[in-house]
């Protein structure tokens, strides 16, 4: 089968979206990558995640896409006439998410075009972000049903009228997490919601499965984006709090983001330069050797003001395959994938004290992490199996 698939990007943080068209690929699909950005480096990127961005169609230039809407004005124009209804119909819901998706049209009919070329059966969308209006409106030109993956800011800081009739147009939602369709279902009703299948994200289990964890004493690491909603504040002040208790660890931090300079600053305030190091962006498949040797892996993800939190990050699945123990927040969900107490431990969001407490207990029994990271490892090969998953959502393309 022949599949086209629109993402925003490619890039690091979208390792998830290169798990699945690999896994597609490996089980003889044709995928087709549609990226509606401009390539960007390929710079701290995976030997996989630069193949995939080298194969991608990415966003043309303005003359391309002026030129491919004049051809679908002529060729299609019962076509693009429904596409402009929709718009103007999104306009009423919400005019925020109709200048985005009014952004995207240009672009809309190249990747038509591209789709067409392709033979393209299907059209899936990950994040029902701006994505999905650029999806939705490649189907309307295109006659194919779409489909799309929620996962956490695209329906958590988005108004439910916008949400309600764009998700409502979906052949199905594949959902990362059983939390987002009670979400959906509180906020744009049992319509939406019933389209909705629980399709985990997942990685390549025996990507891990060389691994010998060999987890240091006191050794805690982190992979993820420096944004406000992975609680990196409130480790910083947990890891204060440990120091101040006299116990022996170190935090390393593999990432990079708009909360940096932030991050940095509130080590050198809390003189835990000694202590806690941002390692900066690297690649996926440099990150075995951080986790071998791991005693813990904490992200204590956070609600923020604005109402954004995080799905089931991917980088505690890959922990938990090379049996790190995860410490985190009974945030959205992160429950489906830690379970308190038999996988790791689940802190209060946003309360150091409780978090300080939570660690120096688990990192002084090396016994309970051992425990914890073989029980964490069968959870991931259970339920977080990138080609079980993947499967699960050609099943449900298939239909």
């Amino acid at each position: 089968m022949k599949i086209a698939y629109v993402v925003s990007s490619l890039k690091i943080s979208m390792t998830f979206v290169v798990n699945e068209l690999e896994a597609h690929e490996k089980a003889g699909w044709q995928v087709l990558p549609l990226v509606s950005c401009k390539p960007g480096t390929l710079e701290n990127l995976s030997k996989v995640m630069v193949k995939w961005n080298k194969r991608a169609v990415h966003r043309p230039g303005i003359l391309a896409q002026i030129g491919a809407t004049l051809r679908e004005i002529i060729t299609h124009p019962l076509r693009f006439a429904k596409v402009i209804f929709w718009l103007a119909t999104l306009l009423v819901h919400s005019p925020g998410e109709f200048a985005k998706a009014l952004y995207e049209l240009t672009a809309c009919c190249c990747f038509a075009g591209n789709c067409r070329r392709f033979e393209a059966e299907h059209i899936h969308v990950h994040f029902a972000s701006r994505s999905l209006s650029l999806g939705l409106m490649m189907g309307m030109l295109t006659d194919l049903p779409v489909s799309c993956t929620v996962h956490a800011f695209d329906i958590f800081t988005r108004s439910p009228g916008s949400l309600r009739m764009r998700l409502a147009k979906c052949k199905f939602i594949a959902s990362i997490s059983q939390f987002n369709v009670e979400y959906l279902r509180s906020t744009c009703g049992s319509s939406v919601a019933d389209l909705c299948r629980v399709v985990h994200c997942g990685i390549d289990a025996d990507k891990f499965r060389s691994v010998t964890h060999q987890p240091e004493c006191g050794r805690i690491v982190c992979v993820c984006r420096l944004s406000p909603k992975k609680g990196l504040d409130v480790a910083i002040r947990a890891c204060a709090k440990l120091r101040d208790n006299n116990v022996k660890f170190t935090f390393e931090i593999a990432g990079d983001g708009p909360q940096r300079r932030a991050l940095e600053e509130l080590i050198e305030r809390l003189h835990l330069a000694d202590k806690v190091k941002l390692l900066g962006a690297r690649p996926n498949d440099q990150l075995t050797e951080l986790f071998s040797r791991a005693s813990v892996f904490l992200m204590p993800c956070v609600k923020t003001p604005d109402g954004d939190m995080d799905g089931i990050p991917v980088a505690m699945m890959e922990a938990m395959a090379c049996e790190v123990p995860v410490v985190s927040t009974v945030i959205s969900g992160i429950p489906e994938l830690v379970e308190d107490g038999v996988t790791g431990r689940l802190a209060p969001d946003k309360n150091a004290e409780a978090l300080a407490q939570i660690l120096q207990g688990l990192l002084g029994d090396m016994d309970t992490i051992g425990q914890f990271g073989k029980a964490g490892r069968q959870r991931v090969l259970t339920d977080f199996c990138i080609s079980e998953n993947a499967a699960k959502l050609r099943e449900l393309i298939k239909n």
